[in-house]
């Protein structure tokens, strides 16, 4: 749509570098987002810094909203636009962390993962939703369009607005909400003893470095932002060659511009219903059966597998096959790792470092995100669909492996995970019992939440 209105001399197309740029912002924004807000989550406490990023995501969208009807350069639209998106991507980012820790250390829905796994489930509704308003907006505006293509100024302008209607409704609830039990009682119940009876982004540092001055630790923070980076240039690789696909089966370029904007909103609807939304809601209960680590293996192997077969059947597959491997590839997709590599990274860090290890594991994907956006138009002149989706083959199969350096966190209280039993060997179950400390006092060995290492607790009482 900007291409129609802002770059008519450019033959209603924004050049790549350009709209790259556009693009790639919302991610930059967010990646600053997401490590800025699980970090002070951490500090401060849940309750003092959520809704904060609610405020920043409406008013980058309002600003982006608000870009000058007529005036602006081309370089002054893609600046507008690369500026406020960086602004919007920077609340949304900060959402990743606070909502995932409130979330996990919410009172559960049935379990710990359903709760976690259906507010991340929204991610796929909303992208359902904006497709069905784009496709209304602009049934709504066709004749006035065919006349002025100027009018999809109100097309696009509109679609960001009623973005904003549920982000209104929702910031009196985030920002009211109370401090989480956990939080209240891991962290700052343990400030107020110290001292000096202060938390802030100092004493964050200080746990922070603790923690993961273990290799045990450290390690499956690696492993936990790795996979995610991974899966991420694999789902972004994949969902930005989507095109070739709506192509063959009709929804390519159209005669008229709204004709062709009209088969690319049918087409985001099309992607959406086409394995990403029903991923979402499968996954949601596959990791308390199956398991976290193991449901993120298995599927990534077999999205591995799917790609390989891709690449090997592209050139001669029908508009058929191309429609089940890219359907059945998203489904695996969105059913396995989408839905793990947001899980996972918040379940198996104990509270004081969960939104800020969180928070690196969600840049750490989007810094993927960012790596396809700006390299993949390129990759895909280079070596061609069937290259990629080879490349992609091996990146997912990537994923499976790191995955095993990640410990298991089904059927693990937060308790549990907050005293380092998920790090205990299987079969030594004995040294869980030793570590649960005695509430009538004597000397009993208990393991320290931060460190995940045995000490001596004397007649201490603990929960």
């Amino acid at each position: 749509m900007l291409g129609y209105l802002y770059f008519e001399d450019e033959k209603n197309h924004i050049p790549t570098v350009s709209a790259d740029l556009i693009k790639g912002s919302l991610a930059i924004g967010m990646i600053v987002g997401q490590l800025g807000f699980g970090l002070f989550g951490d500090a401060l406490g849940r309750h003092r810094i959520y809704g904060k990023e609610l405020l920043i995501t409406i008013l980058g969208t309002m600003l982006v909203i608000l870009m000058p009807w007529k005036g602006l350069s081309h370089g002054g639209t893609i600046a507008w636009m690369a500026c406020f998106r960086a602004l919007t991507g920077f609340g949304i980012g900060g959402d990743y962390p606070m909502t995932s820790a409130l979330s996990a250390e919410g009172n559960s829905f049935g379990s710990r993962a359903k709760l976690v796994l259906l507010v991340f489930a929204n991610i796929g509704l909303g992208a359902m939703s904006a497709g069905i308003t784009y496709v209304v907006l602009l049934a709504a505006f066709k004749s006035s369009i065919e006349k002025d293509i100027y009018h999809l100024q109100w097309v696009w302008r509109l679609l960001f607005g009623i973005g904003l209607v549920p982000l209104i409704f929702t910031v009196y609830f985030r920002m009211t909400m109370p401090e989480s039990k956990p939080y209240q009682k891991y962290v700052a119940q343990e400030t107020s003893l110290k001292a000096d009876g202060k938390r802030g982004v100092k004493q964050q540092f200080q746990d922070f470095r603790e923690y993961f001055s273990q290799w045990k630790h450290a390690k499956v923070l690696f492993a936990v932002s790795m996979s995610w980076f991974l899966y991420d240039i694999a789902y972004y690789g994949v969902n930005l060659n989507q095109s070739i696909i709506l192509s063959k089966i009709g929804y390519g370029t159209a005669s008229t511009p709204w004709g062709t904007l009209w088969n690319t909103a049918v087409g985001n609807v099309i992607v959406s219903s086409a394995g990403y939304l029903p991923g979402f809601y499968i996954g949601v209960f596959l990791p308390d059966v199956v398991g976290r680590v193991r449901l993120q293996f298995w599927a990534s192997l077999v999205v591995a597998i799917l790609y390989a077969i891709w690449a090997g059947v592209s050139k001669q597959a029908g508009t058929g096959g191309l429609i089940t491997l890219f359907t059945l590839s998203q489904l695996v997709l969105n059913l396995g790792p989408n839905v793990t590599t947001f899980l996972l990274p918040v379940e198996v860090f104990p509270t004081r470092v969960r939104g800020t290890a969180h928070g690196i594991a969600a840049a750490s994907g989007k810094a993927g995100a960012v790596v396809t956006s700006f390299a993949f138009g390129s990759l895909t002149d280079a070596i061609g669909l069937q290259g990629v989706l080879g490349f992609l083959a091996g990146v997912m199969a990537l994923v499976s492996l790191v995955t095993l350096l990640i410990p298991e966190t089904k059927g693990r209280s937060l308790d549990e995970i907050e005293r380092g039993t998920i790090y205990i060997r299987a079969g030594r179950e004995d040294e869980v019992s030793q570590s649960i400390p005695s509430t009538t006092g004597g000397s009993t060995p208990v393991l320290d939440a931060k460190t995940g290492t045995s000490q001596v607790s004397v007649g201490a009482v603990h929960d």
